[in-house]
């Protein structure tokens, strides 16, 4: 019943998803994020919810007037550069006999990365105002904030003392990837709960908030710990009650490790201690990989899927995986742009990051000084603050290429179009002004 009850709403959402593409991408984020389909059964669980919704809402953009104009900005077109050259990795671990052993899976990776790039590209060129980025991070906020909701009713449950993991076969199934979207989902949920009117939203929102800061704590993710660190610290100094914000962060803290399970207590252990488990060994020799193999590919790197190739990884390991395992994932979005994409890869990678963090500043920066934009500045810190989390998470994650990142992305750009759209208008209004009253007083006189 489940099953059917998800099927028809997603079939149901076809026809407004090819009349207004808009809808399509709310759509895209829904499943993508929540993956209800996921907690059903039979046909329903394997049904591409992803690629029914894709399709109608790629054809309404043809018969669209309204989409944003000026598109090309750096971030877009060093976005389209890293999508170029994963395709020229790929082409090239093809026509490498070392690399035959995942380049099958590289296609599918590829094809799963080009659909979530795709739909960033009509997130930016459909998302042209205030309401419609609003209602697009509430959809983001509420999806993961659910989760949030869920694993929390998990760890009640079983009084903590199991990790929380995501919806199964998606992107965040695994309790680190998990971590990874919930401190990246943080920020959204703070700045929209500081800026909503609705007092009964607003609640819901902080509700949202606050189980998600548990919930990265229940998936036992160190990683996640650091990037929650990080985003809670950035939280608190741009909050709009400073001292009221550091006491609740101190307080949180004393009480995460007063109550705290005890299998909690000792995996966290080991980040104070600075002694390395298996797991954390196992980054190491990961990393170990990515960088040999960039040694002898610098340019290119393995392509997509080189770090579960076992005969790729035997040969470049620099130690033995301990546990007995024969390959590993890259555990790092940095080395796993390395290993798969080389120094190039790398450096567009890098390159996008930086022009991200530098954008969100210029657009803070134009927006205060002009009325009609000004709600810009809370959306910059809220993109800032998650690309905080994706990077700090993202050195000890391999999720480079996270849907919620590239969402972030194609955010930053459509703010950038939006202000220069805004600011241009504010001065084609003055230049008006100065041409039209000398003339009206000629007339006058």
């Amino acid at each position: 019943m489940r099953g059917y009850f998800v099927l028809a709403i997603i079939l149901g959402s076809l026809p407004f998803c090819f009349l207004e593409p808009y809808f399509g991408v709310l759509m895209w984020s829904w499943v993508g994020y929540f993956s209800p389909h996921r907690y059903t059964y039979g046909y329903a669980y394997h049904f591409p919810v992803a690629l029914v919704i894709a399709v109608p809402t790629l054809a309404g953009l043809v018969f669209t007037k309204k989409l944003n104009k000026g598109i090309f900005t750096r971030e877009a077109i060093v976005l389209a550069m890293l999508w170029i050259w994963m395709a020229i990795t790929l082409g090239y671990a093809s026509a490498e006999p070392k690399f035959a052993g995942h380049v099958q899976e590289g296609i599918a990776q590829f094809e799963r990365i080009s659909k979530i790039l795709l739909m960033a590209w009509v997130s930016i060129l459909v998302v042209n105002s205030k309401k419609r980025m609003k209602y697009l991070y509430l959809v983001t906020a509420i999806s993961f904030g659910m989760l949030a909701i869920k694993a929390v009713a998990f760890g009640l449950k079983t009084s903590g003392g199991s990790r929380v993991w995501g919806p199964p076969d998606s992107f965040i199934t695994d309790n680190n990837d998990m971590a990874l979207a919930l401190n990246m989902s943080l920020p959204i949920l703070f700045f929209l709960a500081r800026d909503e009117e609705n007092p009964r939203l607003r609640l819901f929102l902080r509700f949202m908030f606050v189980c998600s800061i548990a919930s990265v704590i229940l998936t036992y993710s160190r990683g996640g710990l650091l990037g929650l660190a990080a985003v809670i610290l950035y939280l608190a100094v741009y909050s709009r009650r400073k001292v009221l914000a550091g006491v609740m962060l101190v307080s949180s803290v004393l009480l995460v490790f007063t109550f705290a399970p005890t299998k909690w207590m000792e995996r966290m252990e080991t980040i104070r201690q600075g002694t390395l488990d298996e797991t954390a060994k196992e980054r190491i020799v990961t990393w170990g990989f990515a960088w040999n193999l960039a040694q002898d590919y610098p340019i290119t790197g393995g392509g997509l899927q080189a770090f579960p190739d076992v005969p790729l990884f035997q040969a470049y390991q620099p130690e033995p995986l301990p546990g007995g395992y024969q390959a590993a994932s890259a555990h790092s979005i940095y080395f796993q742009m390395l290993g798969e994409h080389g120094f190039v890869g790398l450096g567009l990678f890098l390159l996008l990051l930086g022009f991200a963090w530098r954008a969100t500043r210029a657009i803070r920066k134009r927006a205060s000084l002009v009325p009609s934009i000004r709600w810009m500045v809370p959306y910059s810190h809220m993109l800032e603050a998650s690309l905080i989390a994706f990077m700090v998470c993202g050195a000890f994650l391999g999720r480079p290429y996270f849907d919620l990142f590239y969402q972030l992305i194609a955010s930053i750009v459509v703010l950038k179009i939006i202000c220069r759209r805004e600011i241009n208008a504010l001065r084609q209004a003055r230049h008006e002004s100065i041409n039209v009253t000398p003339q009206m007083e000629l007339v006058s006189t």
